[in-house]
């Protein structure tokens, strides 16, 4: 084989982008396709797993009625390999690993499972991988959040939304800390008591958490830091009526970033129309139909997702 040959066929490692929020109902699904579906049309390779366990339903969004495969097949042993489960959807160049809805034992996954999803995941091919996520902010899952370096956050700008999400990050961020160091419960110990607003070492952000650890825990809060600083975490606000829905999600982004100290990202927003809801009842992406009214919006956000991923992507 030439060096050329060589070089043609190294793979990048896949940009893996997780899709979440915390509420039900903001759109993260719609979310994750569009943007899927518009890096597709620039050329990308993409790929999309359905992590909200026990309700999967971004099959509908691609246009795959009933999957042939899924996670399901994978965890039970049926298939030896992720990407065996794997099927093609309706936007060409990108496939997708459906949820297990009807597994019962999938909808509260333990950390063993979820770490044999998270492990070959890392396998797949693709320039692009979406993870999408439930609702909530517990360790089904947060424990996905933590796993990538990049994250989607989709509110809709009510309250409602914004307290969710702020707990789904917050949640992220503490479980991804603790989960740096396994078998460490002195230290996981420490972070929950620290930010325990009923214990007299309660703390208000997680710099002043990693902080006040320093004295007994310099190294491990080195890379606590490094972990937290290094990720990226783009913010989306969905269904958008007014100028005030816009302005949500900057004062969203700075309160982020002074509590939880991510670099979060405004990248855009989707304006409400009837176009999303239509794309839903036929089982496709919305940025296919060239007469989509939200095209510009889903355009935007996603050259800056690509801008914002392409620095640290090798090759």
């Amino acid at each position: 084989m030439s060096s050329q040959d060589e070089e043609q066929v190294v793979m990048s490692e896949p940009i893996f982008i997780s899709v979440g929020g915390g509420k039900g109902g903001v759109g993260k699904s719609t979310v994750c396709v569009n943007i899927g579906a518009e890096l597709a049309r620039k050329g990308n390779s993409v790929g999309f797993i359905d992590a909200d366990l026990g309700g999967a339903n971004l099959h509908l969004c691609l246009g795959v009625k009933r999957p042939a495969l899924g996670l399901q097949d994978f965890m039970c042993g049926n298939k030896s390999k992720l990407s065996d489960v794997a099927v093609e959807t309706m936007v060409p160049g990108t496939w997708l690993v459906s949820g297990a809805s009807d597994f019962l034992e999938l909808a509260n996954p333990n950390f063993a499972q979820k770490q044999k999803i998270i492990r070959n995941l890392k396998k797949m091919e693709a320039d692009y991988i979406f993870v999408d996520l439930g609702a909530g902010s517990d360790h089904k899952v947060t424990d996905f959040y933590a796993a990538f370096p990049y994250s989607i956050v989709v509110i809709d700008g009510l309250p409602t939304s914004i307290e969710n999400a702020y707990s789904y990050l917050k949640g992220g961020v503490l479980r991804g800390l603790t989960r740096l160091f396994p078998g460490r419960s002195d230290l996981q110990k420490e972070i929950k008591n620290r930010i325990d607003p009923k214990t007299a070492k309660g703390v208000i952000t997680v710099d002043e958490l990693l902080n006040s650890m320093l004295s007994r825990y310099r190294d491990e809060v080195s890379v606590m830091k490094e972990w937290v600083y290094s990720r990226k975490t783009f913010l989306i606000v969905n269904m958008v009526k007014t100028r005030e829905d816009i302005d949500v999600g900057e004062r969203f982004a700075k309160m982020v970033k002074k509590y939880l100290s991510l670099n979060m990202y405004y990248v855009g927003y989707l304006l409400q129309s009837p176009d999303i809801r239509a794309s839903i009842r036929e089982m496709k992406p919305a940025v296919l139909n060239e007469n989509c009214k939200v095209n510009g919006c889903i355009q935007a956000i996603t050259k800056n997702i690509m801008n914002l991923t392409k620095v640290d992507k090798p090759g």
